[in-house]
């Protein structure tokens, strides 16, 4: 049974890794683009400041993650952020090439806060059931 258990820490970890390098890759992205990525919030009706918010939890977030500090704190800010990219541009497109990416990011932050609730702040693995 403790094989088991490992085999699930381990999978959950690499998940969360992942999820961290993808999201902090987003936000790098957002602030090496900074500019056009604040002209394409303001033309979605959103405030000029909210890219350098959206693109630090992002970054600081995807750190966070890889590392298994505040996991379920960042999940949630994760889960926000890609719900409302779905809300506001992918639904129309359908789940292939429109929101399957963001889904599967979701998924992959419920995963993980799901299993990182009520344990320690800082944690590099998932505890063990």
């Amino acid at each position: 049974m403790g094989a088991n258990k490992n085999k699930v820490s381990i999978s959950l970890l690499l998940i969360r890794i992942m999820l961290g390098i993808t999201m902090a890759l987003h936000g790098i992205q957002k602030f090496m683009n900074l500019s056009d990525t604040t002209d394409f919030f303001v033309s979605l009706g959103l405030p000029s400041f909210m890219p350098i918010i959206i693109a630090l939890i992002e970054v600081v977030g995807g750190i966070f993650m890889i590392i298994g500090l505040l996991v379920p704190l960042v999940s949630l800010g994760f889960i926000a952020i890609l719900g409302t990219a779905i809300f506001m541009l992918k639904s129309t497109s359908g789940f292939v090439n429109g929101y399957e990416l963001e889904l599967l990011l979701i998924v992959m932050s419920i995963a993980s806060r799901y299993a990182h609730l009520n344990k320690k702040i800082i944690q590099f693995m998932p505890p063990s059931a």
